[in-house]
């Protein structure tokens, strides 16, 4: 396999992107969604994002999207300052650091570009790995609900977090 590299997400991806994202909802283990949206909805986010300049970026093995972070603002006016974080990576490409290091180069780039004060994101409660990555990354839990989540009938507790940029 080739190196993987973790860039801002372009047109090309979208394709792939797709595929990921639909890979991972399918799990139904982590993700609000039990499959991607249509393609033509996928490629619009993408290239609304990409024509908007926010953070969202791939884990890229030259071939195929293994992996994506982004960190968009909220729609309403009072709340553009906040960006909303979203990330998945498929699952034989996890325990190898692409998480963290798509975590990384987002909030990177969302600290650069200065419009997003915070950032937002809400986690199974029993996802051990990705809190103690958000945790690590100084993201505090500000909240808890219970029966957040539910996948197949079945409810999760999950956890509010949030990072002060």
């Amino acid at each position: 396999m080739a190196a993987v590299t973790i860039v801002p997400i372009r047109l090309e991806h979208a394709e792939s992107f797709h595929a990921c994202l639909d890979a991972v909802a399918r799990e139904s283990l982590m993700l609000g969604q039990h499959q991607a949206p249509p393609f033509a909805q996928v490629h619009a986010f993408v290239a609304g994002n990409v024509e908007a300049g926010h953070p969202q970026f791939v884990a890229w093995d030259g071939e195929r999207v293994l992996g994506w972070c982004d960190a968009l603002p909220q729609w309403a006016d009072g709340l553009r300052h906040r960006g909303q974080l979203g990330m998945g990576v498929l699952a034989a490409a996890r325990r190898q650091g692409l998480g963290e290091r798509l975590l990384r180069a987002t909030l990177d780039a969302a600290r650069r570009q200065g419009r997003l004060v915070r950032i937002d994101l809400e986690v199974r409660a029993d996802n051990g790995p990705a809190l103690r990555l958000y945790e690590r990354l100084g993201f505090a839990i500000e909240g808890r609900r219970p029966m957040g989540l539910c996948h197949r009938g079945v409810y999760f507790e999950t956890l509010e977090m949030g990072l002060i940029l």
